[in-house]
Order: structure tokens, then C-alpha cells, then sequence
């Protein structure tokens, strides 16, 4: 009896131990896929945070870009007079190009931060290159190319606020096929369009083309910006 009953404790306590092994190991288990989980979503909220930070940059540096377009230059003639001279078209593009035109006494540098050419106006010209970047440059300067601004932009959108003539002021979006006076353009709407590795959702975008919900690895951003030199 007291062989039996020792035999009997001896497997209740391997019992014990085998289940409190695998309670461990459930336990390291559970702990492991929580880490990698709060791991993941760190790396997700870190590539979000830096793609809003590049895309934001970008949309900044269009908004202040259009907003200088068109302002004039001042120039002096043999009497030591100042006139100013506007640019004959400070504003262009397509929907899926952008130019505009500063005078470089007042854009010391060009869309790359470069400085400005030695001659009255700079041309910025915005363009998706065939490396999927947002891309620009002074056209106006015959030693210039076109460099990357942002990586890794699917689309690139551009909408045009055309001045309606009429007694009341008012403005419509237009695509550029549409646009019948390029110096009645008095705003332009910027849609970069990009992808984004996630396994999380996202909140649903529209494309940048087609106005189309995209798929949930898609994002759009958005982003207005007005003239403030426009000839009347």
C-alpha cells in the first residue's frame, strides 16, 4: 500500500509539473505575441508618423511655391525710375504637372532650395518622375534636372480655381483641359497619392485620377493653395 501510494503522489507531482510547464510556456507564449504586437504597431505609427511628415512637406512647399507665383519685379530705367513688371503667365499646367513662375529678387532659391538663377524670373516645374517621386526644377536655368522632393508617389493631382467673369465673385475647380483662361486660375488644389505596407486597415482614400476609393494599402493627401499675386 505505501508503494502504491508513493507511486500514486509521484505521478500526481509529474502531473503538476508537466501542467505547470505548459502553463509557462502558454504564459512566454502569450507574452511573446503581445511584444511582437506592440512591436509591429510601434513600427506602423513610426512609418505613419514619417510618411505624414514627408507628405506634409511636400504640400507645404507647394502652398508656399504657389503662393509667390506671379508677383512682380521691380525694374529700374535710365532715369533711376522702379516700375514693376509681372510675369506674362505666372501659373500652368496639366493635371498632373504644375509650373509657376517668381520673380527671383523676391525667391532667392528654387523649388530644390538652390539658389536662384541671375536672371529675372525662375520657372518651378512640377512633375511624378518615372522613379514614382514627386520631382522638380528651374526650367528657366539651361543646367538643371529634375530631382526627387518626395519617394515612393503613386499620383499626382492637380485641380484649378478659375475665375468665373460675372458681377459676383466666385470660382470653379477645373480639370486643366477645362481651364479657359490661365490668368483667371487663382487657386489649385495638390493630391499626391502613395502606398503604404500595413496590416493594419486604413481609413479609406480616393485616388487622385479617378476619385475611385483605393484599395487599403492606398493613401491620398490633399492640400489647397491660392494665389495672392494674381493680376486682376
Amino acid at each position: 500500500m505505501t508503494h502504491r501510494h508513493g507511486a500514486a503522489q509521484q505521478g500526481m507531482a509529474l502531473v503538476q509539473t508537466l501542467a505547470g510547464m505548459l502553463m509557462s510556456a502558454w504564459v512566454i507564449t502569450a507574452a511573446f505575441a503581445a511584444f511582437a504586437w506592440v512591436q509591429n504597431n510601434h513600427q506602423f505609427l513610426q512609418s505613419r508618423a514619417e510618411l505624414q511628415e514627408r507628405m506634409g512637406w511636400a504640400l507645404t512647399l507647394l502652398q508656399e511655391r504657389v503662393a509667390r507665383a506671379g508677383a512682380p519685379s521691380v525694374q529700374w530705367d535710365a532715369q533711376s525710375k522702379a516700375s514693376l513688371l509681372s510675369p506674362s503667365l505666372a501659373l500652368q499646367g496639366t493635371d498632373n504637372t504644375l509650373s509657376l513662375t517668381h520673380p527671383t529678387r523676391l525667391t532667392p532659391a528654387d523649388c530644390q532650395g538652390h539658389q536662384a538663377a541671375t536672371g529675372m524670373w525662375l520657372q518651378d516645374d512640377f512633375k511624378r518622375s518615372s522613379k514614382n517621386e514627386l520631382s522638380c526644377k528651374d526650367s528657366l536655368r539651361s543646367n538643371t534636372s529634375y530631382q526627387a522632393l518626395v519617394d515612393n508617389i503613386s499620383q499626382v493631382g492637380f485641380l484649378y480655381a478659375q475665375a468665373l467673369s460675372g458681377s459676383e465673385a466666385s470660382m470653379q475647380w477645373r480639370t486643366a483641359a477645362t481651364v479657359t483662361d490661365w490668368q483667371a486660375v487663382r487657386g489649385v488644389q495638390v493630391c499626391l497619392q502613395t502606398r503604404i505596407a500595413s496590416e493594419y486597415p486604413l481609413k479609406p482614400s480616393q485616388s487622385c485620377s479617378t476619385g475611385q476609393t483605393l484599395g487599403s494599402t492606398a493613401l491620398t493627401w490633399r492640400g489647397v493653395a491660392f494665389l495672392r499675386h494674381h493680376q486682376p
